[in-house]
């Protein structure tokens, strides 16, 4: 006979996930003291966005088991999704006091330092994320974005290059070294570098924002005017580039 457990595996296997979480709820009423259908119903909750409602089955799951590390892993970014990044921070340092090896506790913490804004020490979780797994490129991209922030901008570009470098089609880290580029003043690098991600992402509405404005600094209003014009004809409503590529084609009349 098939258990509420192991029919709510089969039905998020099967994408049939609020059936899934009807029997994970059946299977947690069933075994109370069991932490497993509590989690994943949690976990899955996660995946669906419903960060809310997944707290509910990861506090009592953690109640039962307060060890269990994936489902302080979860929690970890739950809380992250809701900004609540200090109580994320919690749980991933729980997590790495466990398993100093956890790459993706160190990660995901860096990620709730950099949000929290305490930059020195997301770029040490990025950095031990890297040493752990060298081909890591969120870990590297998102080290860069620290450093940007910094103003440390060769060591930024050097890691935006190695994300590139570790991952294909990361469109993000040349919209990022470009970025950099444009800092320092090298508009050719940073045009390139726009063009880069386009190729990748062709309607990435901040690639298109920077490009067409940094055409536009060029003196070629043609080509900045265009990438304005794609991106408020592809760009969902709510885009915060939306208004200023609007501004920017007023100012090109």
């Amino acid at each position: 006979m098939t258990t509420h457990l192991e029919q709510g595996i089969r039905f998020e296997a099967e994408e049939r996930y609020q059936e899934a979480i009807t029997e994970y709820s059946l299977a947690a009423q069933e075994e109370p003291e069991t932490a497993e259908p509590l989690i994943r119903k949690a976990a899955l909750l996660n995946e669906m966005g419903e960060y809310e409602l997944a707290l509910v089955p990861l506090n009592l799951a953690l109640k039962i088991d307060g060890d269990n590390l994936f489902a302080l892993g979860v929690r970890g970014d739950v809380f992250s999704s809701l900004k609540r990044y200090e109580d994320a921070i919690v749980d991933f340092s729980a997590v790495i006091a466990f398993d100093q090896y956890d790459v993706d506790s160190y990660y995901n913490r860096g990620l709730a330092y950099a949000n929290a804004g305490q930059t020195e020490r997301a770029i040490q979780d990025f950095t031990s994320a890297i040493q752990l797994d060298p081909s890591h490129g969120g870990a590297f991209n998102n080290r860069g974005l620290a450093y940007y922030r910094t103003g440390e901008y060769q060591a930024a570009l050097r890691d935006f290059s190695q994300a590139v470098t570790v991952r294909t089609g990361f469109a993000c880290s040349y919209t990022h070294r470009g970025r950099v580029y444009e800092a320092q003043g090298d508009t050719v690098k940073a045009i390139e570098d726009y063009t880069l991600a386009l190729e990748i992402s062709p309607l990435d509405p901040t690639t298109l924002f920077f490009r067409g404005a940094l055409f536009c600094a060029a003196n070629d209003a043609q080509r900045g005017r265009e990438d304005f014009e794609t991106l408020l004809a592809t760009a969902p409503m709510e885009n915060q580039f939306r208004v200023l590529a609007r501004k920017m084609l007023e100012q090109l009349k």
